[in-house]
């Protein structure tokens, strides 16, 4: 039988099979070709960003935004190029398409914090890398961003959170510490900036930030050798920061070193030619050498560069005091208090050249202002206090150049006073000679601030008379206000004390009975430790063992709860030669007070000493 082919043409079917085929292939490879050249787009928009030529970069996600009108990415990418080329509101337009496209985009907030930063738009900011923060917890450089906002709107505590919380994230971050150090330098907490420089060194050697904020850190507190070193350190690192040899000749300057510190600021200099900073300190340097002329030069040219530089008047006006001229002294002073208000060393010039031109009650109303003002070291060389205490001062010097209203000068001197105590309270370190200076400043302005408060009075001759190993002549100044406290207040204990037993030790014995006598009526508990035993030995040594029997027995029964009062009559009596009398005392101590306590112990001391000397 002969087989027949299909009534269908077999070849006509395989023909179209194959042509089907070669158009499904050239469709995928167009397809291919397509998404291969969409890939293109975007690696290429993204390099362009990334090679620093935003405005490029712009043009081309704008391209792929009309192909993909609701692609994120493409705004996402724009939005960072505009905010590399400042244009901020476009920016911020860009990153908020974002956020409507993709809500919980947790880097668009972040740049868009960034974008609302460089408006200066800061709470805007701070809401935006809030919820950045909230939406990713684990980004520390969320956390990072956030506190160089917190730090620009001086809240320090909330800074220092997020910087802490950056570095528990990301602890081998070294930008991370060294930023950290730096907010711990204006909070005056210089070992911790030293343990975060440290850490950033220890990641990177080469950080010279991190070595510069060691040496400020190091200068702080006292260890002049290693800041110098890390100093040099810094600028060798980098040289190009102008900064680094300004801070650098400033150390210098203050050391003494004035020949290197202006060969600092002349390389500042040439970095920065119009820093009106630099040529004001070198300036300052020049004077120093005594070489007026180019003082004055440096700072003139400061003044053409930048003529509202206050302190620039400030040191000019001290240059023309120097000079003899005090007219012009006081031209340029009045300048710098137009510009600076507050300026306390611009109305000691011009009170010190008012002076010399015999207008005395300009002087003198100069002078009581410069003292209201309180000292102000330069940045850098001041005491450390805590930031609590900047921040009151801040407030409360601008409530009182608005208002020297009673309350306002109260609260100022209040606050002058807790400046002056904290520096002669450090917990870190003793307070030096210049440390001590500023104390007594910032003492002596509680004082003028409030004339009546022996407080305040007393609190300066603290102070004086811890400068007295420094400066003899302290002494005599810490009389002087110990005796105005308790002539503003005759029964100022403390004072009465102080003033007691620093005459105790000149020998001015009849002076430092009275006084002594005089801390122990007004305050017998709080005087009695540190009265009884110099007022006995005064007694002693003037004769005056009777009075010192009637007065010890007549404030020891007024006051039957001061054994030291007690004491102090059994040693009397003893000095006298009534042996069984002051035993009888002493035993009466012993029963009264506990064991362990001083009188106790001091009273039993006594007993055993007459107990063993008996014949």
């Amino acid at each position: 039988m002969n087989h027949q082919p299909p009534t269908d043409d077999l070849g006509s079917r395989n023909h179209w099979r194959r042509v089907l085929w070669v158009v499904l292939v050239v469709l995928i490879v167009l397809m291919a070709r397509r998404m291969a050249g969409a890939a293109d787009a975007w690696q290429t928009a993204d390099s362009l960003l990334t090679g620093g030529k935003a405005k490029e970069a712009a043009a081309a996600y704008e391209k792929l935004m009309r192909q993909k009108p609701n692609d994120a990415r493409a705004y996402m990418g724009r939005g960072r190029a505009r905010w590399r080329l400042n244009e901020l509101d476009g920016a911020i337009a860009d990153f908020t398409q974002v956020l409507t496209l993709t809500p919980k985009d947790s880097t668009a907030y972040n740049n868009r914090a960034l974008a609302y930063d460089n408006k200066g738009q800061r709470d805007l900011a701070l809401a935006d890398y809030s919820k950045a923060i909230e939406l990713n917890p684990k980004n520390a450089l969320f956390y990072f961003n956030r506190a160089l906002t917190w730090s620009a709107v001086k809240e320090p505590d909330k800074a220092l959170a997020d910087y802490t919380a950056a570095i528990e994230l990301d602890p081998k971050n070294g930008l991370f510490h060294t930023n950290r150090a730096d907010l711990l330098l204006l909070r005056g907490e210089y070992e911790k900036a030293v343990e975060d420089c440290d850490k950033a060194l220890a990641l990177n050697d080469k950080n010279a930030v991190a070595y510069f904020n060691r040496a400020t850190a190091y200068d702080q507190m006292g260890e002049k050798e290693r800041a110098l070193a890390d100093y040099d350190k810094a600028v060798e690192l980098d040289p190009k920061v102008a900064k680094f040899h300004n801070n650098r000749g400033f150390f210098l300057m203050n050391r003494g070193d004035n020949e290197a510190a202006i060969e600092c600021f002349t390389k500042a200099l040439e970095l920065i030619p119009t820093g009106s900073i630099y040529l004001n300190n070198r300036g300052q340097a020049w004077l120093n050498l005594g070489q007026q002329e180019k003082g004055m030069a440096d700072f003139d040219k400061a003044l053409q560069i930048n003529p509202q530089h206050a302190k620039v008047y400030r040191n000019r006006a001290g240059a023309w005091l120097a000079a003899g001229e005090f007219q012009k002294a006081v031209a340029d002073a009045t300048k710098c208090l137009e510009l600076l208000p507050a300026e306390s060393r611009a109305f000691q010039i011009r009170g010190e050249a008012r002076e010399a031109l015999h207008d005395s009650a300009g002087a003198k109303e100069d002078l009581e202002r410069a003292t209201i003002l309180g000292p102000q070291p330069p940045v850098g060389v001041a005491a450390w206090v805590p930031v609590e205490i900047k921040k009151r001062e801040e407030q409360a010097m601008k409530a009182l150049l608005a208002d020297a209203s009673p309350e306002n000068r109260h609260t100022m001197a209040v606050v002058r006073h807790d400046h002056a105590f904290a520096i002669l309270d450090q917990p870190q370190r003793e307070p030096d000679q210049a440390a001590l200076e500023e104390a007594v400043g910032y003492a002596r302005s509680a004082s003028a601030l409030e004339p009546g408060n022996a407080a305040h009075l007393f609190l300066t001759g603290l102070l004086y008379q811890e400068l007295a190993p420094f400066d003899e002549r302290a002494l005599v100044m810490a009389e002087k206000m110990f005796t105005q406290a308790v002539d503003a207040d005759a029964e100022y204990a403390a004072a009465w004390l102080e003033l007691g037993l620093l005459m105790a030790a000149q020998d001015r014995g009849m002076e430092a009975i009275s006084a002594l006598e005089n801390a122990l009526e007004n305050d017998p508990a709080g005087s009695a430790a540190h009265a009884v035993g110099p007022l006995c030995a005064e007694y002693a040594s003037n004769d005056e063992g009777y009075r010192g029997v009637d007065f010890f027995e007549s404030q020891y029964a007024a006051n039957p709860e001061v054994s030291a009062l007690g004491v102090g009559r059994a040693i009397m009596l003893n000095y006298l030669g009534d042996r069984e009398a002051a035993l009888s005392q002493a035993r009466d101590i012993l029963l009264i007070e506990e064991a362990g306590t001083p009188e106790h112990e001091y009273a039993a001391k006594l007993v055993a000493e007459w107990e063993g000397a008996k014949p």
